[in-house]
């Protein structure tokens, strides 16, 4: 009875303590730059391809164009390796200020979307490979952002 009770309790500890989803990530850095100059303030999602595991990835650049990714809802760092499509996103507000990731557009009823299409959509042609090891991801958007950010 006792090492019945001794088991549920670690049981109980080893879910609480959460085990993992059981998904290999592998770390990856990156760069987003448009036409080669770096994009600030932009969020990517990497969306999996056929046979990847897990949900894809979500990342922010920085002023220097650079990311990183967290791909669960743990906010569990890198990617599982494999072939993604990546669509990019950056809202800016009607005088090209660039908007935090987490601005509600009902606060910016004049903000528009500054990524190009397709590069904004499902059917983004930004495709990232991460090997099995990990590594540098280099993404550049060939169309020119549609609003200038604010200087």
């Amino acid at each position: 009875m006792r090492s019945t009770l001794i088991f549920a309790i670690l049981g109980m500890f080893v879910l609480a303590s959460g085990c993992g989803d059981g998904v290999k990530r592998v770390p990856i850095t990156g760069l987003l730059t448009c036409m080669g100059e770096p994009v600030d303030g932009a969020t990517l999602q990497f969306i999996p391809g056929p046979g990847v595991q897990g949900e894809g990835a979500i990342g922010q650049t920085t002023a220097a164009g650079r990311f990183t990714v967290i791909s669960s809802r743990n906010r569990d760092s890198g990617v599982p390796a494999g072939n993604y499509t990546v669509r990019v996103s950056r809202l800016v507000d009607h005088d090209g200020t660039v908007l935090p990731s987490d601005a509600a557009e009902a606060n910016y009823p004049r903000s528009r979307e500054s990524i190009p299409s397709p590069y904004s959509g499902a059917a983004s042609p930004l495709e990232a490979v991460v090997p099995e090891n990990g590594g540098e991801i280099k993404l550049d958007i060939k169309k020119k952002l549609l609003v200038n950010k604010k200087k």
